[in-house]
């Protein structure tokens, strides 16, 4: 799962983060070491596969990409490693080390599979690793075993979760939110808090690779689940953020108008956040397959600046329809993967947002 474009940066301590410009280097990138993966997930947006690609970034390869985010200075990036399942490259290890040896704060979003032992979540203790995130879906076995279409995951994910906190590694809990996930959030919500989460990230499911076979919420059914974990996230003991619904700024807003606004920079898809794929393809966002260049051929840092593509998706300007007229557009913008998934256009409004601008505006 993309870790989160649809939310305010936290600053970094010593820093003069607030007054960031990412026009010049994310603040985030996730990268897909492979689509290799054992689970067959209902939602998934790389529809992945049983063996690894051999087209995939070698570990030269990988290890020159690293040193490239390492060189966005004074600020580079925080890099998220992901799959399919990251696991399934055996050179994992060595990919983590020389990130980390580089300064880069390092988090690994694993599937939870037979290659997830305690051993590793302590390998990857030791070799440095900040946060392990780990996808629940819903508080059941009934409900995340479907999801997730292999029997048993729920049970291994709950002792997964467990094993990273005792290893001493942040946890991140990633929740599904489509039809049949929605009604459980808030037997969720007390479940991230039991398990010591510092962090849940809920993904508004987007109509990308396998997901095209699941229903998305409606307009107003978003709206009703952003209120609600607005409302929680002043009472809960973790961070939340959303993925693919940047709306929930305008909706935590609207409900505290007089303090919603910490002064970050906001992440959007290719402002702040940048994804990379197996093959060394980089997009504004994983749910967004539009690759505005390759690693292979050119900088990192080249496409991210300057490709016609993310220079696009940073001009607020550009939006159209609702969200090109909305009062919200600089902290919400829409997401352009969904609108893009729905409509073909990357600036057109977001499906997914019953916000009227005019209304606000009477």
């Amino acid at each position: 799962m993309d870790s989160s474009e649809g939310t305010s940066a936290p600053p970094r301590s010593g820093s003069p983060f607030a007054r960031r410009d990412f026009s010049d280097a994310p603040f985030l990138v996730t990268w897909e070491l492979t689509r290799a993966c054992a689970l067959h997930c209902r939602h998934c947006r790389a529809t992945a596969i049983p063996d690894r690609n051999p087209g995939e970034l070698s570990t030269s390869e990988a290890h020159r990409l690293l040193e490239q985010f390492a060189s966005l200075r004074p600020h580079p990036p925080f890099v998220v490693l992901t799959g399919g399942d990251a696991a399934e490259r055996p050179d994992l290890t060595s990919i983590i080390e020389r990130s980390v040896s580089l300064g880069l704060v390092t988090d690994v979003a694993p599937s939870v599979t037979p290659r997830l032992t305690d051993e590793t979540i302590a390998s990857w203790s030791r070799a440095g690793v900040h946060t392990v995130s780990i996808s629940l879906d819903g508080p059941t076995v009934e409900t995340h075993d479907q999801f997730r279409g292999v029997p048993g995951t729920f049970a291994a994910s709950l002792r997964a979760a467990r094993s990273i906190v005792e290893h001493g590694l942040h946890l991140q809990i990633n929740t599904s939110i489509c039809p049949e996930t929605v009604g459980g959030l808030a037997t969720m919500a007390n479940l991230v808090a039991e398990l010591g989460a510092k962090r849940w990230e809920l993904f508004f499911v987007i109509g990308t690779g396998r997901a095209r076979e699941l229903s998305a919420l409606s307009a107003d059914d978003t709206e009703g689940a952003l209120l609600w974990l607005a409302r929680h996230a002043s009472i809960a003991p973790y961070r939340l953020t959303t993925v693919a619904a940047p709306q929930f700024r305008r909706v935590r807003e609207q409900l505290s108008p007089s303090g919603s606004r910490s002064g970050a920079p906001v992440i959007k898809e290719g402002r702040g956040f940048a994804f990379v794929d197996h093959l060394g393809n980089v997009a504004p966002n994983g749910y967004l397959p539009l690759a505005a260049g390759n690693v292979r051929s050119e900088p990192f840092s080249t496409i991210y600046r300057s490709s016609p593509l993310f220079r696009v998706l940073r001009d607020s300007s550009r939006l159209r329809g609702r969200c090109g007229r909305c009062p919200y557009r600089e902290v919400c913008g829409g997401s352009r993967a969904r609108a893009y998934a729905e409509t073909g256009d990357i600036l057109a409004e977001d499906p997914a947002c019953p916000f009227q601008p005019e209304m606000a505006e009477a």
